[in-house]
């Protein structure tokens, strides 16, 4: 179900690990970091390609991050496999080079991130056959932004911060994939401009945004803009409150209007829509911790589903604690339903990329229940091994489809420095 090299790495590494935390007479339940290996400290400040704090350019940063991972889906009934594919698929899930510049008087930075090609990518049914593909050089992220006193001005290609999930980046979520609900409502990066507000770290952060829906295929034709697929605007705030219960508590909302012409239509083949899976989608977001347990919750809205037609509007709820069990591990827990007549769409990724069961349905409940190991405790996005196992149980009153129930199991390495 899973590579050979992978199951071994994942399994091995976080022996390694364990080991390695009793060697240091950690105890497990203590919480308390654990000295990382020497090489840690090196990869997570990344290579500093050149440092100069009297020149125009002050600093150029690399930036690799690499996640790569495999699945494993396996119905209650009858399995209904697309050809060859045995349930299972694997792929460099995202694969992204880049650089951090500081520039001026140490204000100004560009930031870039682009799309690696030419590794594994998913395979996929064509024509009946189980084919293999590559991944795209593309631009995931290259913005300009300017820092001023409570204020941070970007303008590129950005990462929307739509959803408590997707203000995390991918090298910090805690589960191998962000909730399927999650995934239908978020664009993933578009060209646009936005303004950030924060006076400090504890006061009230409010972002405002503009989006083009569209982007290209390749670098050749990034910068798209066409009448039907529009812009879409975003407004997102965050603020800390006080509790006894709690050692840190914030509430969170974003809600986003997309004014593209493809709500309840399908989106035309010569589009480039990338934009929200909704014309109105709405985000309520809980999150607070205390000693070793993190908990977020994430209440969601799509109003007017974009691109499928007949869907209309979904709803769901994302639960999810995380418990930091040793230096080296923690146990993840999610919870998540959605429901909307034919407007759920599940993890695209998986159950419909190796079944033929069908991607949209009635309603959708998911239990997550994942492990993850730490290589580098004192930062742990440097260098972490995922294992996730997930019960997903659907419905749909269609009279010829039968909707999806069974377990996926799911490996992933993954590093960022």
């Amino acid at each position: 179900m899973m590579p050979v090299c992978l199951r071994n790495c994942l399994f091995g590494a976080c022996w390694y690990a364990a080991l390695s935390a009793a060697d240091a007479g950690i105890p497990a339940m203590q919480g308390r970091e654990s000295p990382s290996p020497p090489w840690c400290g090196a990869l997570a400040r990344g290579p500093v390609l050149y440092r100069d704090d009297s020149s125009w350019i002050r600093k150029v940063k690399l930036t690799l991050i690499g996640q790569y991972q495999t699945a494993a889906v396996s119905p209650n009934g009858s399995n209904r496999f697309c050809p060859d594919s045995g349930g299972h698929n694997s792929e460099w899930r995202r694969a992204y080079l880049g650089a951090d510049i500081l520039l001026g008087d140490g204000s100004w930075r560009l930031s870039n991130l682009t799309n690696v090609g030419d590794l594994e990518g998913r395979h996929r049914e064509v024509r009946g056959e189980w084919t293999g593909s590559h991944t795209e050089w593309s631009l995931y992220e290259l913005y300009l932004e300017k820092t001023l006193p409570g204020v941070k001005l970007r303008a590129g290609k950005l990462t929307p911060h739509l959803t408590s999930e997707y203000c995390l980046p991918s090298s910090r979520i805690k589960t191998v994939e962000r909730s399927a609900i999650c995934n239908e409502l978020i664009p993933i990066s578009n060209w646009g401009f936005e303004a950030n507000f924060q006076r400090n770290p504890k006061s009230l952060y409010h972002s405002y945004g503009v989006y083009l829906n569209a982007n290209g295929t390749d670098l050749t034709d990034e910068i798209q803009f066409h009448s039907d697929d529009n812009v879409f605007a975003l407004v997102a705030m965050k603020w800390n409150v006080a509790s006894p219960m709690w050692d840190s508590q914030s509430l969170g909302y974003q809600y986003a209007h997309n004014f593209t012409e493809w709500r309840g239509r399908k989106i035309a083949s010569g589009s480039d829509y990338q934009g929200p899976g909704a014309q109105d989608v709405f985000s309520l977001s809980w999150d607070a911790k205390r000693g070793n347990l993190a908990v977020m919750a994430n209440l969601l809205a799509g109003v007017g589903i974009v691109g499928q037609p007949g869907a209309k509007n979904v709803y769901g709820l994302v639960l999810q604690p995380v418990y930091r069990i040793s230096p080296h591990f923690e146990g993840v827990f999610q919870y998540q339903c959605s429901f909307g007549d034919g407007s759920v769409r599940l993890n695209s990724r998986y159950v419909p990329s190796v079944t033929r069961y069908p991607a949209w349905v009635d309603s959708m409940n998911s239990f997550y229940l994942g492990l993850n190991c730490y290589l580098c405790p004192e930062s742990i996005d440097t260098v972490k091994l995922m294992l996730g196992l997930e019960y997903v149980t659907s419905h749909t009153d269609s009279a010829t489809a039968k909707a999806f129930n069974g377990w996926s199991l799911y490996g992933a390495m993954r590093f960022k420095f």
